[in-house]
């Protein structure tokens, strides 16, 4: 539908145009005074104007002179509408740029006729304007393509349907060493070296010929005979009818990739054949071979070692070495073994680099007979200098210790600074929020301040109380009345007190079936603290949909007491061995876990004085796989 502007002084005439225009399907706008022409087609856009020559103020010559001067509107075509036939004024009009002229009275039919006509004729001036803007950005399009292909760091050659040559790329003749002309009109096969099966062609050709891209790994041969690998697309390239017009082949030089890897795979034999006769030598000479870590911990024992040290690599690895010794230095040393004769040896330990960092390797060597034939004689003379080395280590033996107290004093300090800071640091932040925005935010703001200083003092709560249990505690002001009940409601409270956090992990908490009586006599609070602590550490500690167990059972002591074991078991990182009786300690935490957030190390120590109180006993043990179970005695009876 077109938007036809009728400009006339007379308002009857303008009627029937307006009239007429619609009955014809087309839009009809219209203004009566030449001086409002501009204002009306900057705001809609006109396919065609009908312009009176005679109007007052502004003429409808001068209008016309002024529209096909104008940048933009100037493509607009304009009829001209006149009572006279004079013909000078018709070329005038001609000249000034109209595309028709109509005179007074009006034809309907030839009026619509020539609207028709002009219509028509500008719709294929636009879409002859947009063919033509499209073709030149499809010419431009080509030619960037076309400069891409030429410039290609990557073999790009084209093909008709039946797989003649019809282009190759500059990098194509480059790399193969061909010129244009040789290989026109030629098969790919100029290509092939001979070293990829005809299966792995056909099934190109197969590919291709239905449509399909083939990708894969090809073994090319240049000019010269030298050989070089490629990694190739072959596709085919469609007409307007959907049919196969041409193949198109892209390919990446990957010779070096190659050579890389087969020089890559040669030293990997060379490694696993030294690394064969590195484990024969290993496993046939009488020396002990040891690989020690940066802990002096044992990650490798040779069969040497193992009947040296009469012990198999399973009860060594991952202990502790257990000789004094200084690097690039021989020692000698005195191996004692509980089931055989000891013997003296020498140990040597060098320091060596590997993927995972700097490790040490230990050489142990048997002394010869004439050393052991000495041995009654000299046996004396080690444990004489033993005695007096213990005797000088003391003090430093002290000093080791209280270093080690006061490292562990200096840590809790650091991590109760920081339990205490974050929430301190919340509680004081959301309060100045408050103070500032109370006459500002709206009430339902100021709630949120106020319910998040109470998360923070909440979480304050219970690190003072921790505090203050371990102060009553050592100084014993915490009396307990103990009674002899149930403990199965005291637990099924704390699991009830502990699901939301096992739930938001996934974690199962089963308290697994028993026969056992249940009865202990214990203080309800104090033991609700120790299995809430112990469940919590058990929660914390393990990964996302596991399952933590708690079992009891009745057990008797060496004088047929009577008590009540509890165990609570989890599949989480576990505890170093030589942290089992230790993480009981004041501000000790499991460098397991120390790294995790949160924790002050006075957890289980509150745990272990109140057990102790009971007369109970606490332990750790890691549990066969993955890891760790807590187990507590309580009595059944006075004990």
């Amino acid at each position: 539908m077109a938007k036809i502007l009728i400009v006339d002084d007379d308002p009857a005439f303008v009627h029937l145009l307006t009239n007429l225009i619609a009955s014809f399907g087309e839009t009809p706008i219209t203004t009566m005074e030449g001086a409002n022409f501009f204002s009306i087609i900057e705001k809609e856009t006109i396919d065609l104007i009908l312009l009176d020559i005679y109007m007052p103020i502004v003429s409808g010559l001068t209008l016309i002179n002024q529209i096909k001067k104008h940048e933009v509107y100037r493509h607009i075509p304009v009829i001209m509408i006149t009572g006279s036939d004079d013909m000078n004024i018709m070329t005038e009009c001609f000249e000034a740029g109209a595309s028709d002229f109509i005179t007074k009275p009006i034809s309907p039919v030839v009026l619509q006729a020539r609207l028709s006509s002009i219509l028509e004729r500008q719709n294929s001036i636009k879409r002859l304007e947009k063919e033509i803007k499209e073709r030149k950005k499809a010419e431009s399009l080509l030619r960037k393509l076309s400069i891409a292909v030429e410039q290609s760091p990557g073999i790009v050659f084209l093909t008709d349907p039946q797989g003649s040559i019809e282009y190759a790329n500059p990098k194509c003749l480059e790399i193969t060493g061909y010129q244009l002309e040789d290989i026109l009109g030629h098969s790919p096969h100029i290509f092939h070296s001979g070293s990829t099966d005809s299966a792995t062609y056909d099934n190109i050709w197969k590919t291709i010929s239905k449509g399909g891209t083939w990708k894969g790994e090809l073994c090319n041969k240049k000019k010269d005979g030298a050989l070089f690998w490629v990694l190739c697309s072959i596709s085919p390239v469609l007409d307007e009818e959907g049919k196969i017009s041409n193949f198109l082949a892209v390919q990446e030089d990957i010779s070096d990739r190659i050579l890389a890897e087969e020089a890559l795979a040669e030293k990997t034999v060379a490694l696993q054949i030294s690394e064969r006769r590195l484990r024969t030598i290993l496993e046939t000479t009488e020396y002990g071979i040891v690989v020690i870590g940066k802990n002096k911990e044992i990650h490798f024992v040779n069969p040497g070692a193992e009947n040296l040290l009469c012990k198999p690599a399973k009860e060594l690895l991952g202990n502790e070495f257990p000789y004094p010794f200084t690097l690039n230095q021989k020692t000698e040393i005195q191996i004692v073994r509980p089931d055989h004769p000891d013997i003296f040896a020498d140990l040597r330990v060098v320091e060596t680099e590997t993927d995972d960092g700097p490790v040490w390797v230990a050489s142990i060597r048997k002394v010869s007979e004439k050393k052991i034939i000495k041995q009654p004689i000299e046996k004396q003379i080690p444990q004489i200098e033993n005695e007096v080395r213990a005797l000088k280590q003391q003090p430093q033996s002290t000093s080791v210790s209280t270093k080690k107290i006061q490292n562990s004093t200096s840590e809790f300090i650091s991590n109760i600074s920081h339990e205490f800071r974050t929430p301190m640091h919340a509680i004081l932040s959301f309060a100045n929020f408050g103070i500032k925005k109370s006459n500002e935010v709206p009430r339902e703001k100021l709630r949120h301040y106020f319910d998040q200083i109470k998360v923070s003092a909440n979480r304050l709560m219970p690190l003072i109380d921790d505090l203050l249990d371990l102060s009553n505690l050592e100084s014993r002001k915490i009396p307990y009345k103990m009674t002899k009940q149930d403990i199965i409601p005291t637990l099924q409270s704390v699991i009830r007190e502990q699901k939301k956090i096992a739930d938001d992990k996934k974690i199962n908490i089963q308290l697994m079936p028993h026969e056992c009586k249940s009865n202990s006599v214990f203080n309800k609070s104090a033991i609700f603290k120790v299995l809430r602590n112990v469940l919590q550490n058990a929660i914390h500690y393990s990964p996302e949909q596991s399952n933590i167990t708690i079992k009891i059972e009745n057990i008797t002591d060496e004088n047929n007491a009577p008590w009540l074991l509890l165990k609570i078991s989890d599949e989480g990182i576990g505890i170093p061995e030589q942290e089992l009786n230790e993480i009981f300690n004041k501000f000790i935490q499991s460098s397991k876990t120390k790294t995790c957030a949160g924790g002050t190390g006075i957890g289980l120590a509150i745990c272990k004085y109140i057990i102790s109180e009971h007369k109970g006993q606490i332990w750790a043990e890691n549990n066969t796989g993955k890891g760790a179970t807590i187990s507590f005695t309580l009595p059944i009876g006075i004990n």
